[in-house]
Parts: C-alpha cells; structure tokens; sequence
C-alpha cells in the first residue's frame, strides 16, 4: 500500500464517517487533486474499523543501536568538522561509553541527510576584498552600468590535452585507460573581450614580464582600441606585471584607460568563462598531439568562435547573473 500523508489519512476517516463507499472516496479525493488508488482506500478503511484509527500503530522490532542523544553527537560532530570519518567518530563513541560499528555510524550519518561529495572549490577571497567585491557590485547595479565599452582580459595557460575528461564505457569492460604526460607541452595566452568583439590573442611561452606584457598590448590592445572602441575602459587582474610602474607608464603614453577593478575577483571576469570555452574545444574538438597542432587549434577557436555575439553572452552572463550573487553573498565568493 503506498504510503500516506496523515492529511490523506484524516480525509479517508472523514469521507468514510459521512457514509461514502470506498469508490466515492475515490472520486473525491482525485477531485481534490490527491494520489491514492481504491486498494489503498479500502485497507485504510478496514484499518480504521479494525484499531479505530488510521494512524501508523508502533511496530515492533529491534532497537535502534543509537540512542537519540548518540544520533545528535554525530551530527554535532560533522557540523564541526564536515571532514571527519566514521572510524573517528566511532573512537569518540567509544570514549563516551557507546561501542557501534564504524558501519553502523555511516548508516545513521546517512539518515540524518549527510551525504560525500568531492570538495568544490572556490576563490579564496580575504575579509578586505570582500568589502572592495561588495561596493564594485553594489555600483554596477545602481549605475545600471552595461559594460558597453569594457576590454575584459587575461592570460591563460594551456596544457597539450588529447582527451576529454569523461568517457564512456560498456558496464562489463575494464576502466579505459588514456595516456597523460606528466608535465605536458603548454603554451599562454593573452586575449581580451568585449561588446564590440574580441582583440587579437598573443600566444607566447616562459613566464611574461612587465616588458612582455606591454609589448603584448602594443600588438593587440591598441589597435582594437584605436579602430573600434577608443573610449574604453581596460579590466585586468591586479597581476605585479599589470600594476608595475612600467605598465601604468604605458597606459599613460597609449591613453588606455585601467578601470581599477577589486581583486580576487576572477568570477567578475567573463573571459574566464571563454577559456573554458576553449579548453574544452582543444581536448574534444582538436584533440592536438603536437605544439603546432595546439596553436592552430587556438588560433582557429578565436578567428571562427569568438564572435561579438559570444563575448556579449559572458559579458551579460557577469553583469546579470554574477553581479547580484556578489551582493547576495555580501562579497564572499560566487558559486560562478
């Protein structure tokens, strides 16, 4: 018989009191948009007649091995430490005179609605900046700011990847297996989006510098600058390179307009979702066995999808979706 709500419970015993035959009922209560069937109705009723009421009776069986007391320490227990095993917890019974098994734990840990998930990580974001994060959020959406002239950009490592990180298999088959180097080929990116489209990318090896850096922006920012948005503003992390005296010296000679943004604040960045954009592509799409195979793949994702169309899809992606979660987690980190 399936179970029932104690609402449904009462209507039964009350409909059945009126004098109403089990298919009345029936009618009834699929009139008041209730699931039951006429077999359910029927053991309900003869329930009813046989103990006077329709309520689930105590069953016998064997006691629980917790006690209620038992039950509420482990849950103070992973509420304190949401890392902690059975086995530590069954040492901690232990000490206080309560001998289960570390099974009999996970069984009622269970119960009580824990379950394991892998960790999910998230920026790290100081007590300081969550301040900077809530007030940048908090002037957006007062100034109904658009980012219509807004450059979002940022560098991005990426690895020689064959496969994607999924894959299916038949049940009865062993685990496939894919080789992985252990420290693959991996070139940088720098890139930037906005409205109007995206710049030219510059791919590079090694570690960039505060030189690098400002010879990259020559090549690609100022000219996207010059031909289609002159009045911009420029969003960048707060990297040592981008706010050394010898980047603020070219941003004063090429009057490009930093708009100081706070830091840690990756989320706030819609390039960041383009490159997973990308990384998915390279591994699923290209699937590249060389360098060269990597750069064309690269270069191919940023000539054919990276269209204004797309970049106005993050950027709107930031603007109504990641903005008021900031000021909804009053500056801490997003789930985006």
């Amino acid at each position: 018989m399936p179970k029932y709500s104690n609402y449904v419970r009462t209507r039964i015993e009350l409909l059945h009191n009126q004098g109403l035959h089990p298919a009345g009922i029936l009618k009834t209560l699929k009139g008041e948009g209730l699931v039951v069937s006429l077999s359910g109705i029927t053991r309900m009723i003869k329930k009813l007649r046989l103990t006077g009421s329709v309520a689930n009776l105590p069953r016998s069986g064997r006691p629980r091995k917790l006690s209620v007391e038992a039950r509420a320490f482990i849950d103070q227990q992973m509420r304190k430490n949401d890392e902690m095993t059975s086995a530590k917890i069954q040492k901690k019974l232990a000490k206080r005179g309560i001998s289960v098994s570390s099974s009999t734990v996970r069984r009622s840990r269970k119960q009580q609605g824990w379950t394991l998930q892998r960790t999910a990580y998230c920026q790290l974001i100081r007590d300081a900046n969550k301040v900077k994060r809530l007030e940048f959020a908090q002037r957006v959406l007062e100034s109904g700011d658009t980012f219509h002239n807004v450059i979002f950009s940022d560098e991005c490592s990426i690895s020689l990847q064959s496969y994607r990180r999924t894959c299916f298999r038949m049940a009865d088959e062993p685990t496939k297996r894919k080789p992985k180097p252990k420290h693959p080929l991996k070139v940088h990116v720098w890139g930037g989006i906005s409205r109007h489209g995206a710049t030219k990318i510059c791919i590079f090896d090694g570690i960039m510098d505060a030189d690098l850096f400002c010879n990259v922006l020559e090549t690609t920012l100022v000219p996207f600058i010059r031909n289609k948005l002159p009045d911009h503003r420029f969003m960048q992390d707060n990297d040592p390179k981008h706010t050394s005296r010898r980047a603020q010296a070219f941003f004063e000679k090429e009057s490009i307009n930093w708009w100081r943004t706070p830091p840690e604040s990756p989320d706030l960045n819609p390039i960041e979702d383009l490159w997973h954009e990308l990384k998915f592509y390279l591994e699923s799409k290209v699937k590249p066995r060389n360098k060269q195979e990597l750069v064309d793949g690269i270069k191919k994702f940023w000539e054919r999808k990276v269209t204004s169309d797309k970049c106005a899809k993050y950027i709107d992606h930031v603007l109504h979706k990641v903005v008021p979660a900031v000021v909804e987690a009053q500056g801490a980190a997003t789930k985006y």
